[in-house]
């Protein structure tokens, strides 16, 4: 029996052939609005997902639709509730891209620290001398606080330690012991690690329960000299309460690859302010990482459809 996969976004071409040298019929979609979504998906089999919205009218009306891959790690796009009701099995590729997002949270701590844009903007202003009035930072031997300590903090954790030789600080409540994991300090304080730290990275998955759940209070327990770096997802950090810590100077700036919405509005004050950094969610987008996580979810779509227990399940 032949299984249609319909691709509504474009992934590597590694993830296709994948599809294709197992006998799947590939279906390129035409849209990720609801209804072209529907509409497209009336006769396939599975479907890879990037940031197409899996709501529950696509699910509902999907009758033939058996799996559903995340073409990477978060499954917030996906309404999980409804796939468990309508039966369809969900599938994601925790692992693919670890490296590249990890990497891309510390370029962000650098470029923080060294005020990398702002310094590059003035040089091309002709602003030689801002060098002398306005001095970076070094991260050497500075506390990173991690909120989050799964694949990627504990990547990013790596880094900071092998690297750079910082303190690392940070709060899981999902490791049981509170103890030193590879010389990372694990704590059952959340306020510890935004009080003591000089730069915070966020690691942990957008759902209800962490729906702003960094805000006003986190940012005035900050250091006036810290910084924050998000590349988890937008909502995880109140934007309103954010720009108004930086515009009050409670917090000497921020490092974003995610914003609430996305894509962030033009006149998004973050977007404009020299002490930010915003990159267009481009973390997990290496080359490197775009072809594991294709190739992972096209095997996830062919262990379900084959009956076989599938490496990575959601549902």
């Amino acid at each position: 029996m032949s299984f249609k996969i319909l691709i509504p976004e474009e992934i590597a071409n590694e993830g296709k052939q994948y599809l294709i040298d197992r006998g799947y019929e590939l279906k390129i979609g035409r849209g990720i609005d609801t209804q072209t979504l529907i509409e497209d998906l009336d006769d396939c089999d599975g479907i890879i997902v990037r940031v197409a919205p899996m709501n529950e009218e696509v699910i509902r009306a999907s009758k033939k639709l058996k799996v559903i891959a995340k073409h990477g790690v978060g499954v917030d796009t996906i309404d999980i509730d409804a796939a468990k009701r309508y039966g369809k099995r969900v599938v994601n590729v925790p692992n693919a891209n670890t490296i590249s997002v990890a990497e891309h949270a510390f370029s962000l701590i650098l470029a923080c620290a060294k005020k990398i844009p702002f310094m590059a903007k003035e040089y091309q202003n002709n602003n030689f001398s801002i060098k002398d009035k306005i001095p970076c930072t070094e991260v050497s031997e500075k506390t990173l606080g991690l909120i989050g300590l799964g694949r990627i903090g504990s990547s990013v954790a790596k880094m900071a330690k092998n690297g750079f030789d910082m303190k690392v600080l940070a709060y899981d409540p999902y490791i049981p012991n509170r103890k030193m994991i590879d010389e990372v300090y694990l704590t059952d304080s959340w306020e510890k690690v935004f009080r003591e730290s000089d730069f915070i990275s966020i690691h942990i998955p957008a759902n209800k329960d962490t729906n702003k759940i960094i805000s006003s209070r986190e940012f005035e327990l900050m250091k006036t000299s810290a910084y924050i770096i998000n590349t988890a997802r937008g909502q995880i950090i109140d934007e309103i309460a954010l720009i108004k810590a930086l515009e009050e100077g409670q917090i000497a700036g921020a490092g974003l690859d995610v914003s609430d919405p996305e894509p962030a509005k033009m006149d998004n004050p973050l977007l404009k302010m020299d002490n930010v950094i915003m990159t267009p969610h481009n973390a997990a987008s290496t080359k490197e990482a775009l072809i594991r996580m294709a190739v992972g979810a096209a095997m996830g779509i062919d262990e379900i459809l084959t009956n076989k227990k599938p490496q990575w399940p959601i549902v």
